[in-house]
């Protein structure tokens, strides 16, 4: 498993954020999901497998705005 962290430029309201989560999260290989308009940030926890992150911003470019990678790191067993 992998932690991935997009930026999100340009979608600052609830419905955009609750959108691209419940998008998300029907997304095979997406183990978790947090949108945080606050932030500007998608954190994501996934399978590692790259389509899952570009499935991702190809949505949220569908609805208008932009999700840029931020980081990507192993996600640790605890």
């Amino acid at each position: 498993m992998e932690q991935a962290i997009l930026e999100l430029v340009g979608a600052s309201c609830t419905s955009c954020a609750i959108g691209i989560d419940h998008m998300a999260r029907r997304i095979k290989g997406v183990q978790d999901v947090q949108v945080d308009r606050g932030s500007g940030q998608i954190i994501l926890d996934f399978d590692g497998n790259t389509a899952t992150i570009e499935k991702i911003q190809q949505f949220v470019i569908a609805i208008g705005y932009q999700a840029n990678l931020i980081s990507r790191t192993p996600l640790h067993a605890g």
